[in-house]
Order: structure tokens, then C-alpha cells, then sequence
């Protein structure tokens, strides 16, 4: 059995601590879910037991010839141009090889080098099996691979299904400790489903983070929390993780009752004997023990979060019975086959719709279809009567206005008659506090961004809500309220998600799209997932339907023209933007190592025996200090600006995928 020991280890960024006396043990066997808001520390933990970047303190003590698995980075020229199952097996031994050394020691007498090999074979073995080709085709299979694309070259892949073949070469490699950074982005349900068995199964050690709270509950057996005062490490999947901070909150809510009692029973003997002398001395002591008992209580609230807070959205305008109705819809390219047989199909009134299919089959595109984005190749949709659509997709953060305050551009998205009261309520339940409210929208992250859109959409008054993946960019703390404002919205929904928790815990009907048109589950997503099931014990599985006609010679190269024109223009906007981030990276490296010479003078004594001296120091570090900060907000808008271009490459390459 291995054991990965962590000793006090602490991370930070300048001033901002990510962690900080972090140890633990981990054993073969134990599958740890490493969780906490985003930004606290969960990837550069991964990194720092993998040794891509150094703790600022602590020890990571790895047992002696263990293997750490963690899916590659980046992808070099090289990669790019391996078919999909040679560059997954590429690190594996070649067996061919193997055999040919056996037989020539066996035919060469070689006594000790066929025992060398026998060894050798045995551990091979153990590591990567007798048929590692056979091993890696399974692997891939399970990710959603077709056989067909087992000898494409990585190119030809889209940038979500490189992920995948990441992925599966990390999972063929075989390790003895395993660390996954959100493996389940870019996995289809069935692909997720596929990939917790394999981990439920795997003997090994496992770090992973992950915000799918179904996954996080069927793979861990323990738990790592990071984002607090210290790290909680403890056994138990994510759902006993928080059964626990339930009670250890109960417990402080108590435990603040009772302080308010001694506060309370002191504060009364004050206000009576402050002014008898015989009593002021005992006043002034009690005086003292409420400042005590006080500040007992604060580190208490602190600790509390905003559950308590009671809100109820405001009721969207009633829109007529029939809301959407769609009649032999269908959408393609020019000169390609449609997506999908005709689609009819009809939503009414308060109706909660999870619409699913597998990657690639047109989800996205339907819904653009509903909200006037594209245009169908045949077909009618219509939407009923007094129908007002609130639509998220993962561009609609493109309608924020970065100069705004946070509270200011609420205020201008949300309905006139919205109090603001309601607007600080939403903000608040979408985890975007009073410290929020007066910073300017640019200076929020992706994931801010999309919380304040998503909470813009309850305010708005939309009677019908249309989501395309509204859980991209979010953490748990984030997810759950985007469910809890789901459940309280009392108009219609229609929703593409990969969160299994979200779909199950909102939708009642669920729509599966294919190329055969829509199947209408009318049992909630516990049938979906059913009937998911079904096909993998039937080993058939959901990938989109081939298209039946094979377009002309002619309509290709038109296409990869058009695919060609497009692609030179997304590199034209980003290019400048990569070129920028790598000269302010430069600059914020001189920066930081700037900073830190001034923090060591200023922590020398000498620097103050002269005062002008110290002062221009503590204004120089000052100075570095907030230059810094401006390079990092530079920095982050050009990540966000460069993170939307790359999306719309991957759908270029997708060729009219989701």
C-alpha cells in the first residue's frame, strides 16, 4: 500500500493566502474530493503534488517510484498530427519489441537476461496489462469514442474532444496516484457515467476536483475543503461533507444563543450598578467579559452564512397556456443533411424542461433556433401569447457594461418595478455579497459575470427561462444557488446542462434530442438516467446519428473555405491578445520580484534610521503593489477575451456540433 503525505503545506500570491497548514495522509484506495470556492487553491494543489510549482511552505512526501498521473496541458505540433489511439498509447511499452528481445535471448542461450525480462514482463503486466491497444480502444469507447476515430489525427478533434483524449491517455498510462482537474468537463452524461465506474474501481490514490455534485458523491471516500480559516480534510463523499458543516452549524447557532443570553444578563448588572460605587468595579469587569463575549460572538457570525436569508422571487407576468410550440423543425448547413428529423413539439405553462442528447447533436442550435438566433431550414416556431423569453447562454455576459457598478448594472437589467431591496436580496443569494455591489463590473471573474446575469434573469421577469448551460464557471456554492432559484421561480423553464444534480433536481419532464427528432421522457431525469442505463447494459450507446446523404465534393470545399475564413479570422482577434498577455506576464514577474526586494527592506530595521528613506520605500512598494493588481485585472480580461475565442474555435472545429 503507498501513503501520499502532505505536511503543512501553505500557498499564496502575494496577498492573497490560497491555503495554509494543510497536511493529511492519503492511501491506495482513498479517492479524495478536493472542493472549495473558485480561486481558493484546489488546481495548484494538484500542481503542487505533481511538482509543477513549488509550496511557500510544507513538505509532499511521494513514496519512492510511484507514478503520478495527471492529463497533459497543452498539446505540442507533434501530438496534433498522432492518430487518436497511437498518441493515447505512445507511452505504453511496445509488446512487439518486448518479444522480439525475448526470442533472441531464448535462441542466444541469454539465462539471465530471459529472467531480467520475466521480471520485467511481471511488472509490465501489472502496470498496463497483457493487451494495452485492447485496454486503451475500452477506455476510449468509455469517453464516447467512436471506432472510426481511433486513427484521426488529434487535429481533426475539436478542442472538447481533445479533452477527452487527454483524458483516456491519462487512464491509459495506468498511475499509483491519479490527480484529475474537472475531468468531467466536456463528458456527455453517459461518458460521465462511464468514467465514475472506472475511478470507483481504480486501487490506486485519486485527488480530483470536480463540480458535479453527483459525481463528487459517487467516486470520493473523502474529503478535502479548502477556502476556510484552515483545510478540513475528513472521510466521507461530498453529501457527508455537508451533512457535517449542517451540524457544526447548528452547533454555532446555538452556541451564538447562548452568548447572547451572557451578553444580554451581563449588559443588564452594567446598566444597573455602573454608577453605585460599591458596584463599579465588578461593572467594569463585566464590561470587559461583554467585549470578550462580543467578539466571541462575531468570529460565530462570521462563520454563518446568508441560508437564512427568506426570499421570494417576484412573480413573473402569466403567460398564456401554450408558451412554445414547434412544428417540423428542422436546422442544417447548406448542401449537408439536417441535424435531426423534423421536430414537433409543444411547451405549456409551468412546465420544467431538461433538454438532453449526446455532445454534437444540436442542443444549443435548438435553442438558438427558439430565440430568434438562427434561422431553420424548414419548419415553424412560434411563441404563444405573452410569452417574455429570459435566455442565458455562455455569451450573454457580452451584455454587461463594464463600467457599470455591480449593483448599478442589475438595477439597469431588472425589471422597473424591482424595489432595492430585491435587487441586494438576489445579489446575495447569488453569492455576490455587499462587498460586490460597488465594483465595477469589469473587474468581476467569468464565473461573477455569470452569476450576475443569471441573477438579472429572475429579476427580469421572463415568464420563460431558456438556459444553455448555466452551471459552466460556477463552484458548488454557486450551482446550489442557481437550483434554489430554479425551484423558486414560478414560471417556465427549458435547460441544457451536463449537472446532473441541477437536472434532477428541477426538471419534471425530460426531452432527448437525436437525429431521429425529440423523445419525450414525461418521469423526470431518474427515467433518463434509466433509460441511460439500459443502453449500457444493452451495449449500445447514444452517438448522434450519422448523416444518410454524403454531401458533393463541391459543397466540401466550399465548407472548409467558409471553415478556413472564419478560423483566420478568430486567430486575427486573438493573436494581439496572446502577444499582450505574454508582455504583461513579463511585467508582472519584474513586478512581483520587485515587491519583494522592497517587503525585505522594509522589513530590515536599518531602512528606518532615516524617515525620508522609509517613506519612499513604503511609496515605491505601494506603487508596485497596486501596478501589480492593474496587470493582474489586464490580465484577466484578456483570459476571458481569449477563453470566448477559443470557444468559437472548438466550434468551428465541431462543424455544427453543440
Amino acid at each position: 500500500m503507498l501513503t501520499l503525505t502532505l505536511q503543512n503545506l501553505s500557498k499564496g500570491f502575494g496577498a492573497n493566502q490560497l491555503f495554509s497548514g494543510l497536511s493529511g495522509s492519503i492511501s491506495s484506495g482513498m479517492r479524495v474530493a478536493v472542493i472549495g470556492p473558485n480561486g481558493c487553491g484546489k488546481s495548484t494543489l494538484l500542481k503542487i503534488i505533481n511538482n509543477e510549482t513549488g509550496a511557500d511552505e510544507g513538505v509532499v512526501q511521494v513514496p519512492k517510484g510511484a507514478r503520478i498521473g495527471r492529463a497533459e496541458q497543452e498539446l505540442a505540433q507533434h501530438d496534433l498530427d498522432s492518430p487518436l489511439l497511437a498518441w493515447v498509447l505512445e507511452n505504453l511499452p511496445n509488446w512487439q519489441a518486448f518479444w522480439a528481445r525475448w526470442e533472441r535471448a531464448q535462441e542466444n542461450g541469454e539465462t539471465d537476461s530471459l529472467s531480467r525480462l520475466a521480471a520485467e514482463q511481471t511488472r509490465l503486466e501489472h502496470q498496463y496489462g497483457y493487451n494495452p491497444e485492447h485496454r486503451a480502444k475500452s477506455i476510449l469507447s468509455g469517453l464516447g469514442f467512436g471506432t472510426g476515430q481511433f486513427a484521426q489525427p488529434l487535429a481533426s478533434l475539436s478542442g472538447g474532444w481533445r479533452e477527452r483524449a487527454k483524458l483516456a491517455r491519462v487512464l491509459v498510462e495506468g498511475a499509483d496516484i491519479l490527480l484529475l482537474d474537472e475531468p468531467t468537463n466536456h463528458l456527455d452524461l453517459e461518458a460521465v457515467q462511464w468514467l465514475e465506474q472506472f475511478l470507483h474501481d481504480f486501487p490506486g490514490i485519486l485527488l480530483f476536483v470536480a463540480h458535479d455534485r453527483v459525481f463528487l458523491d459517487t467516486v470520493a471516500t473523502h474529503t478535502l475543503s479548502l477556502g476556510s480559516a484552515r483545510p478540513v480534510f475528513r472521510e466521507g463523499n461530498f453529501s457527508a461533507y455537508l451533512a457535517w458543516e449542517e451540524e457544526k452549524r447548528r452547533l454555532a447557532d446555538k452556541e451564538r444563543a447562548k452568548l447572547d443570553r451572557q451578553i444580554k444578563h451581563k449588559q443588564a448588572f452594567v446598566d444597573r450598578f455602573r454608577y453605585k460605587a460599591t458596584k463599579a468595579r465588578q461593572a467594569q469587569s463585566r464590561l470587559k467579559q461583554i467585549d470578550w463575549l462580543e467578539e466571541q460572538r462575531r468570529q460565530h457570525e462570521n462563520e454563518a452564512s446568508a441560508r437564512s436569508l427568506s426570499f421570494q422571487w417576484p412573480p413573473p407576468v402569466r403567460a398564456g397556456h401554450h408558451v412554445l410550440s414547434l412544428v417540423d423543425v428542422t436546422y442544417g448547413f447548406a448542401h449537408e443533411p439536417p441535424l435531426w428529423s423534423p421536430v414537433t413539439a409543444n411547451i405549456y405553462r409551468g412546465q420544467r424542461i431538461a433538454l438532453v442528447g449526446p455532445n454534437g447533436c444540436g442542443k444549443s442550435t435548438l435553442l438558438k433556433l427558439i430565440v430568434g438566433e438562427h434561422s431553420p431550414r424548414q419548419g415553424s416556431i412560434k411563441l404563444g401569447t405573452g410569452v417574455k423569453v429570459g435566455y442565458f447562454s455562455q455569451h450573454q455576459t457580452d451584455i454587461l457594461q463594464p463600467r457599470q457598478t455591480v449593483l448599478g448594472e442589475l438595477r439597469r437589467l431588472a425589471h422597473p418595478k424591482i424595489k432595492e431591496e430585491e435587487l441586494r436580496f438576489a445579489l446575495g443569494l447569488f453569492l455576490l455579497d455587499e462587498s460586490y455591489w460597488e465594483r465595477l463590473v469589469s473587474e468581476l471573474s467569468g464565473g461573477e459575470k455569470n452569476r450576475l446575469v443569471l441573477a438579472s434573469l429572475f429579476l427580469g421577469q421572463a415568464n420563460f427561462l431558456i438556459l444553455d448551460e448555466p452551471t459552466n464557471h460556477l463552484d458548488l456554492e454557486s450551482r446550489e444557488a442557481l437550483v434554489q432559484a430554479l425551484r423558486g421561480y414560478e414560471g417556465t423553464v427549458l435547460v441544457v446542462a451536463h449537472d446532473r444534480y441541477l437536472l434532477s433536481e428541477v426538471a419534471d419532464d425530460v426531452w432527448v434530442l437525436g437525429g431521429q427528432g425529440i423523445e419525450m421522457l414525461t418521469r423526470g431525469f431518474a427515467e433518463y438516467e434509466e433509460r441511460l442505463q439500459e443502453l449500457h447494459n444493452t451495449g449500445q450507446d447514444q452517438t448522434p446519428t450519422e448523416p444518410s446523404a454524403k454531401p458533393s465534393r463541391e459543397t466540401v470545399k466550399a465548407r472548409r473555405r467558409e471553415l478556413a475564413e472564419a478560423r483566420n479570422a478568430l486567430y486575427r482577434r486573438l493573436h494581439p491578445k496572446q502577444k499582450r498577455y505574454q508582455e504583461l506576464e513579463q511585467l508582472l514577474e519584474a513586478n512581483l520580484e520587485r515587491q519583494t526586494e522592497l517587503e525585505q527592506r522594509l522589513a530590515d530595521p536599518s531602512t528606518y534610521e532615516q524617515a525620508d528613506q522609509a517613506l519612499a520605500a513604503n511609496q515605491e512598494y505601494e506603487e508596485a503593489r497596486r501596478w501589480g493588481e492593474q496587470l493582474m485585472e489586464e490580465m484577466a480580461e484578456l483570459e476571458e477575451g481569449m477563453a470566448h475565442i477559443r470557444e468559437e474555435q472548438d466550434k468551428l472545429r465541431d462543424a455544427g456540433g453543440d
